[in-house]
């Protein structure tokens, strides 16, 4: 899952939207994202949750909403560091975040939440690897590189896969803390190796 003190998952993000039961894998969900002056998105995304036992203390039962089905994230585990993700989200909240995006964003906070499963092998068990623990969604603002601001959208579809004919759009954006806001993070490499970390200095 990670190198030094980096925190980075690959998520198989198209197993996360099929969801064949023999198979298992580290699946991410996009849950909240709201803010940048009214870019409020939708979970419009319904997948199966594959977690198996008892215990998820994030979402339950048989389905999960979503806004978006995570690809990568990137967090190098400083309380200011940012956090960068890529998911993959319906045409129409694509076309939502384009939309926002052809005017400038003058306020670049914003909230959002993330979710990220995976399975012990050795244990045979589905486990929760990266979330929110309190609060139950993070304050943050879009990070900026060389004056530009980090989110972006595809303006061409991908296909889940070659059997499932539905498309679906890359949106990537990096985020810090936002000004004296401060969360906790929960990380796991296993279904008992924990990690907490504190996001934001909150001063």
């Amino acid at each position: 899952m990670h190198e030094r003190n980096h925190l980075n998952f690959h998520c198989d993000w198209q197993f996360g939207f099929s969801v064949r039961s023999v198979l298992k894998g580290t699946v991410g969900y996009l849950l909240d994202w709201s803010g940048c002056g009214g870019l409020n998105l939708k979970r419009n995304i319904e997948v199966w949750n594959p977690f198996s036992n008892s215990g998820q203390k994030v979402v339950s039962g048989r389905t999960i909403k979503c806004i978006g089905l995570i690809e990568d994230f990137r967090y190098e585990a400083g309380p200011t560091d940012p956090i960068r993700i890529k998911a993959y989200v319906s045409k129409e909240t694509a076309s939502d975040i384009r939309a926002r995006l052809a005017r400038p964003l003058t306020n670049p906070r914003l909230k959002l939440a993330w979710y990220i499963i995976d399975f012990d092998e050795a244990d045979k068990l589905w486990f929760e690897a990266a979330y929110l623990k309190s609060p139950k969604t993070a304050e943050a603002s879009l990070d900026s590189t060389g004056g530009e601001l980090q989110i972006f959208v595809d303006n061409h579809h991908t296909r889940i896969s070659d059997t499932l004919d539905i498309a679906v759009f890359g949106f990537e954006f990096q985020v810090v803390p936002a000004d004296k806001k401060k969360c906790t993070l929960e990380f796991a490499t296993g279904s008992k190796l924990r990690l907490v970390k504190q996001w934001g200095t909150g001063r």
